[in-house]
């Protein structure tokens, strides 16, 4: 795989505006929550993690469609404020772009996401910029739509790019798409889901089994990650701060970790650093607005007693 490339990633998918919304405690079925306060930022699983990239020092770009309105214009704002290239982004007039209403708890930072993918529903992989994936080393779907996601994993892969996936939706088509990924990260409902078991260790040996990425690992919340490391499941704890929101926590982890890997870093290095980089993303509100910078995540490692020269 060729290292002489524009971009560090490219993602492709789906960009959000979310709508944070901060409550004392998440609505459950059939109740009502209070709002306190509403904060607008950008979000989607693939540009979050884009975000984290360019924070770390990295390049990259997306690919998306979004309507031709207010919210498609605060998306790219907020994807060129990040320094990410837009050029891959395409537009429609026939439906509005995609936004998220999320609840945020005060008291613990945990969240509940409402959804709605609108433009995203018109992406076809095969009519967009695709050629820009051949000028990343390495190409984040979020598996969203799994045919459109399956059509740019494999046009990677022809191209020498290699393919990761934050894998959290399981669809009908996503046993294919899963054939082709070399970097698989999932959340832990989306592998025992799969698995129909509620055994970590189980479920990682089966999904390596049957799709043997060269890296898998699943995100497990506060509790940290599990990877499948030579043979065996290897745990890793996650670090403590004072959170205030968790929304984008994950898509952030993998952008870290796409950083890590471009390093050539060992494994278990990437997934320490990467834990350090969501966490700290935790202390503000928003996927991107607490991202660190490399030199911050670097510090706090080294506050945590690890040895900050195996991160360089």
């Amino acid at each position: 795989m060729s290292t002489n490339k524009k971009f560090d990633c490219i993602g492709f998918g789906t960009a959000t505006l979310d709508y944070i919304c901060l409550i004392d405690e998440i609505a459950d079925f059939d109740q009502s929550a209070f709002i306190s306060d509403v904060k607008f930022f950008g979000g989607g699983v693939a540009p979050t993690a884009l975000a984290a990239i360019q924070r770390l020092g990295g390049r990259s770009s997306f690919i998306g469609l979004l309507g031709e309105d207010w919210i498609g214009k605060e998306i790219i704002k907020g994807l060129k404020k990040e320094g990410i290239d837009c050029s891959g982004i395409g537009f429609t007039d026939k439906v509005s772009s995609p936004f998220s209403f999320i609840q945020v708890s005060k008291k613990n930072g945990d969240r509940a996401i409402a959804y709605f993918p609108g433009s995203t529903r018109l992406l076809k992989f095969e009519n967009t910029k695709k050629d820009l994936v051949k000028e990343c080393k390495i190409l984040l779907l979020d598996g969203i739509d799994p045919v459109q996601s399956l059509e740019a994993a494999r046009f990677a892969k022809k191209n020498d790019v290699a393919v990761m996936l934050d894998a959290s939706v399981l669809t009908e088509g996503t046993n294919k798409l899963l054939l082709n990924i070399d970097y698989l990260i999932t959340s832990q409902s989306f592998l025992l889901e799969y698995s129909g078991s509620e055994d970590i260790d189980y479920s990682l040996n089966r999904m390596y089994g049957e799709f043997k990425p060269e890296i898998l690992v699943t995100t497990l919340g506060e509790r940290g990650s599990a990877a499948f490391i030579n043979g065996k499941v290897v745990y890793t704890d996650t670090f403590k701060v004072d959170a205030k929101d968790t929304t984008g926590a994950g898509d952030v982890f993998h952008g870290a970790f796409v950083f890590g890997i471009n390093k050539k870093w060992d494994l278990k290095d990437i997934i320490i650093f990467s834990s350090a980089v969501a966490t700290l993303k935790c202390r503000e509100y928003g996927g991107r607005e607490g991202i660190p910078d490399y030199e911050s995540t670097l510090r706090f490692l080294n506050e945590k007693g690890f040895d900050i020269n195996r991160f360089k």
